[in-house]
Order: structure tokens, then sequence, then C-alpha cells
């Protein structure tokens, strides 16, 4: 069992970077103090709320926290877009929930997993942060498309192409950099990661090859929602750079 005292201990770490930031002056230093402290208080919310949850066994309960987790990803997305984006929660949340009912969906109707909150919280909060990373390195590739490369979009603007085939490289590339670090995970899987659900329920007991199996469904399940969550916030997004005669809307680089 981890002592409070070795946990205050191993928080010191952040000390670490804190200090690069400042040498370096990459200005994260207070971002990574807030993220830590909202992690402390959202964990320990989190924790006694999911005991709680787990002994209900309530379908509207499970169904009400997971939306809630779906708000909380598509909420964590609205710093990285663009600032002529607007609607960028909806335009999230919508990405995330199509990718989450999708795969979420698809396992519950083979019977890989059932509706129990035990099972599907867990990897309805996999789905949910997956999504939020992925649409947020969408929104930023996108951004930077439109702002750095302004006069090959209209070029192809002025050459009759609508905002759909004008933007098409750019919502490739964006849907493209927005899934590489998923595929890259999943790649290395056994040999760089360890997955903890895995090693965690061979802790518990489970036979190897169940926990094997247990993995590889949620590998499966994460890969397919962050693909679906990128692709159709990607495509949900790339108009709001584009005015209502299809002109494109001209950003300021910071």
């Amino acid at each position: 069992m981890m002592s409070t005292t070795s946990l205050l201990l191993t928080s010191l770490l952040l000390l670490i970077p804190i200090l690069i930031s400042f040498k370096e002056r990459l200005h994260i230093a207070k971002d990574l103090i807030v993220a830590a402290i909202r992690a402390v208080i959202q964990l320990v919310i989190i924790g006694y709320l999911l005991e709680f949850v787990f002994k209900l066994e309530q379908v509207w309960i499970v169904i009400a926290l997971i939306v809630v987790i779906m708000i909380n990803a598509a909420a964590n997305t609205r710093k990285r877009a663009s600032k002529i984006m607007h609607h960028v929660f909806w335009v999230s949340f919508a990405g995330i929930m199509t990718g989450a009912v999708l795969s979420l969906g698809g396992v519950l109707l083979t019977g890989a997993i059932s509706f129990k909150p035990n099972e599907i919280i867990p990897v309805a909060g996999m789905v949910g942060s997956n999504g939020m990373i992925a649409i947020n390195l969408s929104y930023q590739n996108l951004d930077r498309i439109f702002t750095k490369e302004t006069e090959s979009i209209e070029a192809k603007l002025s050459l009759g192409a609508g905002p759909s085939l004008a933007a098409k490289e750019a919502i490739r590339e964006s849907i493209k950099v927005a899934i590489v670090p998923t595929i890259d995970s999943v790649k290395t899987y056994g040999l760089v990661s360890i997955p903890g659900m895995m090693t965690g329920l061979i802790i518990a007991g489970v036979p190897p090859l169940q926990a094997i199996k247990f993995q590889l469904m949620v590998v499966f399940i994460h890969t397919t929602a962050t693909i679906i969550s990128a692709l159709v916030a990607t495509y949900l997004s790339y108009r709001q750079f584009f005015n209502y005669r299809h002109q494109l809307i001209q950003i300021k680089a910071d």
C-alpha cells in the first residue's frame, strides 16, 4: 500500500519540469501546477463516485456518467481550436459522441462487454480521452494550415474550387496528424507500452489469455473511436475557415 507521505514525496518530481520551464522560458509551469491540482481533485471525486456507481448498477446513472465524461472531454478541446472557430464545444461533442456510440455500441451488440458500470465506464473514459486528444491535434493542425498556407488555398479557390476541394489536403493532413499517435501507440503495445488494464487483470488473478483478449478489445475500441472522433470533428470544423461567399477568412499569425 502506498502511503500518503510517499505520494507527497513523489509529487516533488514535478519540480523538475517546472524548473525546466522557468529556465527555458517554456511558460508551462502554471499549466503543470493547475493540471496537477485538478488531477488530484478530480481523481478523489471520481474514485469515490465510481465506488458508489459500481454498487448501484443503475442504467440511467451509468449513461449520465458517460455523458458527463464526454462533455468534459469536449469542453477541454476549446482552448486548442482556432480563434475564428465557433461552436467548438458542440462540434467536439458530436465527434466524441459519434466515436463513442459506434465503438461502444458495436462491442455491446457483440456481447464482448456487458452494460455494467465496472465494464463500460472505464472503457468510455478511455474513448473520451483519446477522442479529446485527437481532436485537439486536428484543431491545432487546421489552424496552422489555414494560417500559414493561405496562398495555396486561395489559389485553389481562384481556380474555381469550392471550400471542400480547396481544404481537402488540410482535412486529410489534420485527420492523419490526429490519429498517428494512436496508431503508433498500438504498434508498440507489449514492446514499449505495457498495458495497465491487462496487467491489472493479471494481478487480480484473471487468466492471462482472458486479460489479453480484454486488452485487445479495448485497443480496437479506442482506436476506432479516435479515428471516428477526429474525422467527424475535422469535417464539421473546416467550413468555419470560409465565409458565406466561400472566401477564405484571414487569420492573423501569432
